[in-house]
């Protein structure tokens, strides 16, 4: 029980923090937010090592506020792709920002084994606290909410600021985008009655309930059920994350590039892969019993790596899908995502108590039918165009056609100079992707 409270802990408090820290972002911005998120989970990592000798209660608490951290992770993610990325790269965004999952993983799972076994464990905690704090002050430092330099637009209202971004590069990233209006208000019903994103919902329950037997169970598997050593369990766990990072990257580059498929194609494909793959493995890991040899590792590998092509499927519609309000979409991932977590942290150990490898077929039988129906129904609904409820009177047009240029007295730079700039390739949405391809080249 102990156990599975310590997992469920940060879970937990994932979600109860899900909706405050998203309503938080909608105020504040992800600058902000995520920077005073990692001052308080740096600090709560560091005293977690006093609090376990002190307490198991109080440290279950520590682990429900430190869930805090993984609280916004999607949101964030959306706000940073509708903010940053341009029309051509939404695909390598989605790679890079959900690269999160495996590189954390990468990381920990050696590193903390080698250190706790050559230093001491309290150590892990204290090294961990030390890269937040770093990583904290790097995007306090780095990060906007939005990547225009002083730049206030005020026929449609906009203000945005960083300090590094030149005119030229915020042009090609606000090509074929909806200029923003202050507030706008969430569509909450229709986003509900979107069939869309409940096949999103649906479809990151699948994933997620086999990303918590990639980092949390697959060692355990290793070392109990095939008899690997533990320092060895936790070094051959680093394969199939690697080998899911390298798939993740390369296809969110290939989902960005490929014009062979239309949008809607790439998408169902790259989900197929991952999902209805991972699970077609996960049944000859269930009916292939374990033979002492490389052949067991290798079936252990390729479900898990094979979720690496999802980066090219539900997280990508739902920036497609969801446009400006994919922060909020983002959060309800975020909650199913823990859900999800959390489920597998009581239900994967009850099912394997004795950790036999009979036991261990029921899993990855459950695995492979959850893989199986969440990406049926992601596939029968996915759509790769904006929802009709991003769009209201005010930014029908990516800027209103009546008016095709910018005074350049609004424009005004970090230097405090007026310069102009050639707004002839700023289009509206009814234009071709190739308008937009070739602006965004300009």
């Amino acid at each position: 029980m102990e156990k599975s409270l310590t997992f469920a802990g940060g879970f937990c408090g994932a979600m109860l923090f899900t909706f405050p820290v998203n309503m938080l972002l909608q105020r504040f911005g992800a600058h902000k937010v995520m920077t005073v998120i990692g001052a308080l989970c740096t600090v709560m990592v560091a005293i977690t090592p006093v609090i376990v000798c002190w307490s198991f209660p109080v440290f279950v608490i520590v682990r429900i506020i430190s869930g805090v951290s993984i609280s916004n992770s999607f949101p964030v993610a959306g706000a940073v792709v509708n903010e940053w990325a341009t029309t051509r790269e939404k695909g390598l965004f989605v790679a890079v920002l959900s690269a999160y999952v495996e590189l954390s993983a990468l990381f920990t799972m050696p590193i903390s084994g080698l250190i706790a076994t050559k230093v001491s464990w309290d150590t892990v905690f204290y090294l961990h606290a030390a890269l937040l704090g770093l990583f904290t002050v790097l995007w306090a430092i780095y990060y906007r909410s939005a990547p225009t330099s002083t730049i206030f637009l005020r026929k449609w209202n906009k203000a945005t600021k960083h300090p590094f971004v030149a005119r030229k590069e915020w042009q090609k990233i606000s090509v074929g985008k909806r200029p923003t209006t202050g507030k706008t208000s969430l569509p909450l019903q229709r986003i509900l009655r979107s069939m869309v994103i409940w096949a999103i919902w649906i479809a990151v329950i699948g994933n997620f309930l086999v990303a918590q037997f990639t980092i949390s169970y697959s060692p355990l598997y290793l070392s109990y059920v095939l008899g690997f050593p533990t320092m060895t369990a936790g070094f051959v766990t680093i394969a199939p994350l690697a080998g899911q990072l390298v798939i993740k990257m390369l296809t969110g580059l290939a989902s960005d590039r490929l014009t062979c498929l239309p949008e809607v194609g790439k998408l169902r494909l790259f989900n197929s892969i991952a999902l209805l793959g991972s699970g077609l493995f996960f049944i000859l890991l269930s009916v292939i019993p374990p033979t002492g040899n490389a052949a067991d590792v290798v079936l252990i590998i390729i479900p898990v790596a094979l979720l690496g092509f999802s980066s090219g499927g539900y997280p990508k519609c739902v920036v497609m899908v969801s446009q400006q309000h994919s922060p909020f979409v983002m959060s309800i991932v975020q909650i199913v995502a823990c859900l999800s977590l959390l489920t597998g942290s009581f239900a994967v150990p009850a099912l394997t108590k004795d950790d036999t490898f009979d036991q261990w077929r029921t899993v990855f039988l459950i695995y492979a039918f959850v893989l199986t129906l969440s990406n049926t129904i992601f596939i029968a609904f996915a759509r790769a165009e904006p929802a009709k409820w991003t769009s209201s009177p005010s930014t029908a047009s990516i800027f209103p056609t009546e008016q095709p240029r910018m005074d350049v007295n609004k424009i005004i730079t970090p230097s405090g100079s007026q310069e102009g700039f050639d707004v002839t390739k700023i289009i509206t949405p009814s234009a071709s992707q190739k308008q937009i391809d070739d602006a965004s080249k300009a």
